[in-house]
């Protein structure tokens, strides 16, 4: 789903992107590097973690996004080259070989899809085996989800309990896990390594 332009307003600024940068390095520090070498950043919106990993390791990285707009941002502000590149995407049904990617990065994307748990199985399609899943996200209490269920139709509902479910269903195992905030809308930040093929 596209963001209105409050929202864009919100995650284009700077300091979010600086913050985003310092998480996806936490989460990058549970992980071998050495064996990564494609990546894949999910809602990549203006480019700055896609940037960040294409200049400081040695990783093809492409970035995708559902708005054109956030993408034309992404290409403007950070040149394409031989180890960078964003194009248009939809995260839900992604158009890449299976097993592609040895990482794919997911910062405050899946609570606009509506179809997340389609996502979750086209990350695990197209990560290759022992390849690696940076989320990181809200999840909703049972009676959030239960009271606003019927009326959100474009958003990502779900439980912390759910997409771990849909996590494990698809092959994909915690390698390191912290949750950030609690409460109503909890923030979790997760690394899962993908186990088996479905």
């Amino acid at each position: 789903m596209a963001m209105s332009k409050f929202e864009k307003r919100f995650v284009n600024r700077q300091k979010k992107g600086q913050r985003n940068i310092e998480n996806v390095r936490q989460g990058l520090a549970q992980l071998d590097v050495n064996r990564i070498r494609d990546v894949l950043e999910l809602g990549c919106g203006i480019g700055s973690v896609s940037a960040f990993f294409a200049e400081n390791y040695d990783m093809n990285v492409l970035g995708i996004d559902f708005d054109p707009g956030q993408v034309k941002i992404a290409r403007q502000m950070h040149p394409e080259n031989n180890h960078l590149s964003f194009r248009v995407g939809d995260a839900s049904n992604l158009n890449f070989e299976n097993e592609s990617f040895d990482l794919v990065l997911s910062q405050d994307v899946f609570h606009h899809i509506s179809a997340w748990d389609s996502a979750v199985q086209e990350v695990a399609r197209v990560l290759r085996l022992h390849g690696y899943f940076i989320w990181l996200d809200f999840t909703y209490s049972r009676i959030i989800k239960r009271i606003f269920q019927s009326l959100v139709k474009n958003y990502g509902l779900y439980t912390w309990n759910d997409i771990r479910f849909e996590f494990s269903s698809n092959g994909l195992e915690q390698h390191f896990y912290e949750q950030l905030t609690h409460g109503i809308f909890s923030y979790h930040h997760i690394v899962l390594r993908k186990s088996s093929k479905k």
